[in-house]
C-alpha cells in the first residue's frame, strides 16, 4: 500500500511550501481522513489515486484559510437578486434560447454576479432536487470563501475559465458533481461582471461543458458589446491591440470607460478613473505639467507613454503606459527625479497652483473651475499639500504662503 501525503504550510510571508512524501506499508498519520479542515496553517491531502492539479491544491489552501470545512457545507443566502443589472439583461435571452439544448442531459445552466451570487438557473426537473440539496440555486453565494473550491468561486478568484471535477471540490458534499465556469467581463470597462456555469453529476459530465460555457459567455458578452457606443468599441479595439506591446501597467480610457491590463488592475483603485481622465483632458488641452506625473489614490504615478485615440478625427480617449508608485519613479523629463517627500520642493506644479489659489480664499469648487479639475480632484491634491507641508488647515496654508512670498524662499 502506498500513501501519498501532500502538505501545504502557510509561511509568514504567505507563500506556499510544497513537499511530497511517499511511505510504504505504514498507516496514515491522519488516521484515514482525506482532509484536515480544522487547522488553517496545515492542509493534509492523502490520495495516491487522484493527483491534484496545482490550481486545485492552491484553491484548497485558500478554502482552508477562509475557514471552510470539508465536512460541513454552509453557504450564505441573499434573496435580493438583481434581475435588472446589465448582466441579467444581456444574459436572459441567451440563456432562455440555449437552455433547451440541455433538456434530458442532466446538466444545469447557471448565471452568477461578480460576488458569486447565483442570479438564474435552468435545470431539468430530475436534477432540481439534487441541486437544491447542495444549495446550487438562485440566491446562494458560491464563492471560494463560502463553498470552498468549485468552478464558480475558483473561476471568479482566478478570473479565467475553470473546471472542477468530482473529488477536486473541497467540500465533501460537492464531490459528486462536475462543473465548468467562464467569467464574463464588461466590454466598456473590462471589469468582471459574473460567470456562466454548467453543472452536472460526475456520471453525466461531458468534455463539451467548458466549450459550451464559453459559447454562452461569448454570446452574453456580444450583447453587452452591442449595448455600448461606437466610441467605446473603438477604444476597446485599440486597447486589445496595444496592450500586447507592453508589459507595463496599461489603460485605455475615456470619460466614462476604462480598460486596464492585469498589472494596472492590481494597482489602480476605484476612484482613479476620474483622476486619470482629468490628467488626459488637461494634457489634450495643453494644460498638463511637463513632468507627466499623475496623482492617484495610492500615490504618485508617472505616465511613461501617452497616445490619443481618435475615430475619424474625433477624439474618443487615450492610452497610457504607467509606472506605479510601487516601482519607484524614474528620473528624467518624464519622472519626478529626486523630488523630496516634504516641504515646498516636494509639491508638484498642480499642487502648488492649488495651494496658491486656496490661500487667496478660493473654495475647492472655484479652484476646480479655474484649473479645469473636479472639486473631488482638488480636494485630493489639497490633502497631499497638507501632508507634504505638515499642516492641517487652510489657515496654516495661507500663513505659509504669505511667509514664503515675504521671504522669497522655500520653507
Amino acid at each position: 500500500m502506498v500513501d501519498t501525503e501532500l502538505r501545504l504550510v502557510a509561511n509568514p510571508d504567505d507563500r506556499l511550501t510544497r513537499d511530497m512524501k511517499v511511505e510504504r506499508g505504514q498507516p496514515s498519520e491522519s488516521n484515514g481522513s482525506s482532509v484536515s479542515p480544522l487547522r488553517p496553517e496545515l492542509l493534509i491531502i492523502e490520495d495516491a489515486s487522484l493527483p491534484l492539479r496545482d490550481e486545485i491544491v492552491v484553491s484548497w489552501f485558500r478554502s482552508v484559510r477562509s475557514g471552510v470545512r470539508a465536512d460541513r457545507f454552509e453557504v450564505p443566502y441573499d434573496a435580493d437578486i438583481d434581475g435588472q443589472s446589465r448582466l441579467s439583461w444581456a444574459a436572459a435571452p441567451v440563456i432562455e434560447r440555449l437552455a433547451d439544448e440541455f433538456t434530458g442531459t442532466g446538466t444545469a445552466l447557471l448565471l452568477t454576479d461578480e460576488r458569486s451570487h447565483i442570479l438564474a438557473r435552468h435545470v431539468d426537473r430530475g436534477l432540481r432536487t439534487w441541486l437544491d440539496r447542495i444549495q446550487l440555486a438562485p440566491g446562494f453565494h458560491y464563492g471560494e470563501e463560502h463553498a470552498g473550491t468549485n468552478a464558480i468561486g475558483t473561476a471568479l478568484a482566478l478570473q479565467r475559465p475553470f473546471v472542477v471535477e468530482g473529488g477536486e471540490h473541497f467540500a465533501d458534499v460537492l464531490s459528486t458533481m462536475t462543473c465548468a465556469a467562464v467569467p464574463i467581463t464588461d466590454p466598456r470597462t473590462g471589469n468582471l461582471l459574473g460567470v456562466v456555469d454548467l453543472s452536472s453529476r460526475v456520471e453525466d459530465a461531458s468534455p463539451l461543458m467548458l466549450p459550451f460555457a464559453r459559447r454562452v459567455a461569448w454570446e452574453v458578452w456580444q450583447r453587452l458589446l452591442e449595448d455600448t457606443s461606437e466610441a467605446t468599441r473603438v477604444l476597446r479595439e485599440h486597447f486589445v491591440r496595444a496592450r500586447r506591446r507592453t508589459k507595463d501597467p496599461f489603460v485605455s480610457i475615456s470619460q466614462d470607460t476604462m480598460f486596464a491590463n492585469a498589472m494596472a488592475t492590481r494597482e489602480l483603485q476605484p476612484g482613479d478613473h476620474e483622476l486619470l481622465w482629468e490628467w488626459v483632458a488637461r494634457t489634450i488641452a495643453g494644460r498638463q505639467p511637463a513632468d507627466r506625473e499623475v496623482f492617484l489614490t495610492g500615490g504618485t504615478w508617472v505616465v511613461k507613454g501617452f497616445e490619443p485615440i481618435r475615430d475619424g478625427g474625433v477624439f474618443v480617449g487615450a492610452s497610457l503606459r504607467l509606472v506605479p508608485p510601487s516601482a519607484g519613479v524614474a528620473s528624467g523629463p518624464f519622472g519626478a527625479g529626486d523630488r523630496p517627500r516634504f516641504g515646498w520642493a516636494s509639491l508638484t506644479a498642480t499642487e502648488l497652483s492649488i495651494a496658491e489659489l486656496v490661500a487667496e480664499g478660493m473654495t475647492n469648487r472655484e479652484v476646480a473651475a479655474k484649473l479645469y479639475l473636479s472639486p473631488h480632484t482638488v480636494g485630493f491634491h489639497l490633502r497631499q499639500v497638507f501632508r507634504k507641508l505638515e499642516i492641517s488647515s487652510r489657515v496654516e496654508l495661507t500663513r505659509l504662503i504669505v511667509e514664503r512670498g515675504a521671504d522669497g524662499r522655500d520653507r
